[in-house]
This record gives C-alpha cells, sequence and structure tokens, in this order.
C-alpha cells in the first residue's frame, strides 16, 4: 500500500523517511535527512550512514518482517531518529522522525516542515520553545532588577509595567485555549485520539500558566503594598524564575515548612530578597553545586526597625526562611562587611543586594544575618514576624474540597462579564450545558444595564477591562442586589485592599471544574 505514494509523498508526511534496498543500501531519503545530515547519500550502505540502536544493522534488516519499531542514531553528528520498519518485497520504508534534543532547541535548527502533518511533537516543540524563551527573558529581567533596583526606579516602573501587561494577556489566551479544550473534551471525549490531544494542550497549557505567573512577580501591582502573604505559597508560585535565577548548573532543593503562617510584607520586596539572596548562593559556586531553601516556624526574639539595640528586640511568632549553599564559604572579615552598602567582593558586583535584603528585613519587622564557614559554604537567615490576626481573601483554592462535579442549582442565573470574546463563548456554552440561565455582557457598561434590568444569583466578572473594571461592577452590583454572590477572574494576583469581605477570587487560566464547584459551593 505504501510503495503506491511517490517519495514527494512520502516526504510530505514523514519529512525523515528512509527507504533500504535489498542490498541494505540507501535508495530513497525524505527533505528533512537531506537537510539536517548532508552527509547521508542516496546508494550509501546503511551501516555506514546509520547505528540501529540494541541491533546489529544487518541482522535487523534480515531478519525483520511486517512492523518493526526501530531506533537510529547517525554516525557523523549524533543525531537520533525513531519510529517503525515497515518491510515489503522490495526493502524496507523506516517512517522515523527526529528526536528532540537540547542542542536543536539551542541552535534553531529545528522547524515545523522537519515534523509530517498533525504530528503531536509540533505542538510540544513549540510550546516548549516558548517556555524557554519565556524563562530565559523571566532570568534576565530578574537579574537586572536585582543588581539595579535603587540606581533605575523609572527602568523598573516601565519593566514591570509592561511585564504585567503580557502576563494578562497571555493568561486570557491560555483560559481560552483551556476552556475550548473543555468542549472539546465534552464533545469528543470518548475519541481516545482527541481526548490524548486535548490532555496534552491542557498540560501545555498549565506549563504556561507557571511561566506568567513568574512574569507577575515583575508588575508593580503590589510593590510598597504591605499585606498578609503565606511565604510558602509565594515561594512555590514563583519557582519558575527562581529556578532561572540559580541557573542549570544548580541544585535548588525545597522544604517548605511554614504552612498557611502569614507575614504583612510587600510581595514585590519580598520576592526580590529571595532573588538577592538566591544570587549570592549561585555566584558563591561558579562550578555548580546545591542551594537549600528551606522555610519553619519559631517563637523567640527577632529583630525589628528601631534605632538601637534595645529598640530592635522584640518577642513573638516569625517565618525563618534559610539559604544554604555548598559554596567556597566567607572568611570573618569578608562576612562582617558582606551587608555594607557599595561593598562587594565580586569584581563587577554592585554591593546593593545584601544591602537591599537588609533594609527590607528591617522594613517588614524581621531580621537578616549570614553564618558561613569557609570552604563548606554560607547560610543566609531571613526572619519575619508572623501576623496575629489575617482576614484574607477568599480564594478558590483554599476553599473546602468537593466530592465529585456539581450539579447545577435549577435555574441559577449568572451575570457574565468578560470582555474577551472566545472566552465569553466558551463559558457560556459550558455554564448553560451545566443548566444555568446566563446573561453575556462583553464590557462593566453592559454588565450595570443588565443589572438594572433584572436580578442574579451570581456575578461572575473578569477584573482587568477597558472603561469599567470588575472590582467596579462588583461593587456596584452589590450595592444593587446585596445577596448576589460575586466571583472574580483575572490573571492578575489581585491587590486584597481593592476587594471586599466575602468575595471570591477564581486565577487564570483556569479549570472548568474549579469554577464550577465555585458557583455551587
Amino acid at each position: 500500500m505504501l510503495l503506491s505514494f511517490s517519495e514527494k509523498q512520502i516526504g510530505a508526511l514523514i519529512p525523515a523517511f528512509l527507504h533500504i534496498d535489498q542490498q541494505l543500501n540507501i535508495s530513497a531519503m525524505g527533505p528533512g535527512i537531506m537537510r539536517h545530515l548532508p552527509h547521508v547519500r542516496i546508494g550509501m550502505p546503511c551501516a555506514e550512514a546509520f547505528n540501529i540502536v540494541n541491533y546489529d544493522t544487518a541482522q535487523f534488516f534480515q531478519e525483520g518482517v511486517n512492523v518493526q519499531p526501530v531506533s537510529l542514531i547517525a554516525r557523523d553528528s549524533d543525531v537520533h531518529l525513531s519510529g517503525a520498519a515497515i518491510f515489503h518485497e522490495a526493502g524496507c520504508l523506516l517512517a522515523v522522525r527526529f528526536a528532540i534534543t537540547e542542542e536543536m532547541f539551542a541552535d534553531s535548527s529545528m522547524d515545523l516542515s522537519d515534523f509530517g502533518h498533525a504530528d503531536p511533537v509540533i505542538l510540544s516543540t513549540m510550546l516548549i520553545v516558548l517556555q524557554r524563551a519565556m524563562l530565559e527573558e523571566s532570568q534576565a529581567n530578574a537579574i537586572e532588577l536585582a543588581h539595579e533596583r535603587q540606581r533605575s526606579t523609572d527602568l523598573l516602573e516601565r519593566t514591570s509595567r509592561v511585564a504585567g501587561y503580557m502576563a494578562h494577556d497571555f493568561n486570557n489566551l491560555l483560559s481560552v485555549i483551556r476552556l475550548n479544550t473543555d468542549r472539546l473534551s465534552r464533545q469528543f471525549g470518548k475519541n481516545e485520539k482527541i481526548g490524548k490531544l486535548a490532555e496534552i494542550i491542557q498540560e501545555m497549557a498549565a506549563r504556561g500558566s507557571e511561566i506568567t505567573q513568574s512574569l507577575m512577580t515583575l508588575s508593580l501591582q503590589r510593590t510598597d503594598t504591605r499585606q498578609p502573604l503565606s511565604v510558602d505559597q509565594v515561594i512555590t508560585e514563583n519557582m519558575g524564575v527562581l529556578d532561572s535565577v540559580v541557573g542549570p548548573n544548580i541544585t535548588l532543593k525545597l522544604n517548605l515548612d511554614a504552612g498557611d503562617r502569614k507575614c504583612v510584607v510587600s510581595y514585590s520586596d519580598f520576592l526580590n530578597a529571595l532573588i538577592n539572596l538566591l544570587i549570592n548562593a549561585r555566584e558563591a559556586m561558579p562550578m555548580g553545586g546545591q542551594i537549600a531553601l528551606s522555610s519553619s516556624v519559631g517563637v523567640g526574639l527577632i529583630k525589628g526597625d528601631g534605632d538601637t539595640d534595645a529598640d530592635m528586640v522584640q518577642s513573638g511568632s516569625y517565618v525563618a526562611i534559610h539559604i544554604a549553599d555548598t559554596g567556597a564559604g566567607m572568611s570573618d572579615a569578608l562576612l562582617s562587611r558582606a551587608f555594607e552598602p557599595q561593598f562587594s567582593s565580586k569584581p563587577n558586583g554592585t554591593g546593593l543586594g545584601l544591602a537591599s535584603v537588609r533594609n527590607f528585613a528591617l522594613e517588614m519587622g524581621g531580621d537578616v544575618w549570614l553564618e558561613s564557614v569557609e570552604g563548606k559554604g554560607t547560610t543566609a537567615y531571613l526572619h519575619l514576624p508572623v501576623v496575629r490576626t489575617v482576614a484574607p481573601l477568599v480564594a478558590a483554592d483554599s476553599g473546602p474540597a468537593h466530592a465529585g462535579m456539581p450539579d447545577a442549582l435549577g435555574k441559577q442565573r449568572i451575570l457574565l462579564v468578560e470582555d474577551e470574546p472566545y472566552a465569553l463563548e466558551a463559558l457560556v456554552e459550558m455554564l448553560e450545558a451545566e443548566g444555568y440561565a446566563v446573561t453575556p455582557c462583553a464590557s462593566g457598561e453592559e454588565a450595570l444595564i443588565a443589572l438594572g434590568q433584572d436580578a442574579y444569583d451570581v456575578l461572575l466578572t473578569d477584573v482587568v477591562m477597558p472603561g469599567q473594571n470588575g472590582t467596579e461592577v462588583a461593587r456596584d452590583a452589590c450595592i444593587a442586589q446585596p445577596s448576589i454572590k460575586v466571583i472574580l477572574m483575572s490573571g492578575y494576583v489581585p491587590d486584597s485592599a481593592a476587594f471586599q469581605p466575602g468575595w471570591l477570587f477564581l486565577h487564570k487560566p483556569m479549570e472548568s471544574a474549579k469554577l464550577l464547584k465555585l458557583i455551587s459551593a
């Protein structure tokens, strides 16, 4: 059946194919082979061009029958190919494709034409390359901001604003992808192939969301706004940027035991303090090593922000963050000057990193210090006081777990506000399929008109919209209809001061199941 296709047709379907004749010579090959393996020629013995993994070349072709899996390695370039060997009376067709490697990503040598139509590796390749580019950008921005924060306030503000807009817009796109993938799963869930592709897309969207969470750390929405924050949650949310800061040659180990204990801190300042401490640990290990980042809760004396030692000591619970490296360590003389502004032991250092960490710790009512042994590494201790009373924003992830998918409560009426048309369409379809009565609005102004015309049980609204934003719509809705349930959704992590008690928040890109649980709770 395959022999009825021309070489050009087979090459369009399988760009990396090879045909081996009965003399075990290469008689045909696809355009991908010609492009990436120029040393391979028609007529060349297969054994001179490729090694067959786990097989002697002659034995593989002589004993092969029907269809067998095959994996090849090019002799001159170590390019890997894998797929199937299809035997027939005139020889053997190797229907193979390239196995993606770090080197191929690094030199950008692969393009879409190197893969066949509907090949799932295309989507994976595109999304992985996008993630890599965003992580590299996050690393560059994080390091730049950590070193230049005091000297380039204007640049920080511009970069942060752009990062926030990028993350918000990208989260909107990811939300559309996830919602429409849910639609595919519901409609074609019994089709195994479509279901598998939907799972791949959902997983890639989830990974993309982790990256945009790291981008959000560069936005200024929380700058100089102190609020109760879980130290463990902030660290977990930003593992993408923290991993990129330490680099590929260093292992970052976590041991987070502070639980849900919160400290009143500035989100951005706390993250910048962590980044500065990680940069110092990384630069102490130029040949690689390990950094242990841990958190715990203690009770005792910590320092505050007074002018004298007597003023600076206070008693209470605190969260202890420890960052320990396996680097060269510091001498006593160097350790005594580590927190001095503009003092640095590094040739290109600014001397601002640890000084800014100390300023942050004292401003937040805590303290920071170092312990080091030459030849054995350094440990940084950052202690922050635990807030005694916290009234946090109610979040979708912090609510009680519900078993199974909830049923829609009769004809509950939902006022849906979303300025992204594809997301609006997908949400309407999903909610109506669950039995809810939905009134869709593309702007805050439309929603206010709808509130004046009818009564609603739930307001589900995006936060960031042109014109009337989601929080303004929610405040007006609560005044007009005090019993309405408010659910806000956004790609931004919101400032809790802008929300009223009892409002719920769902982070984009959102899961349909989580949204339905929140509505029916």
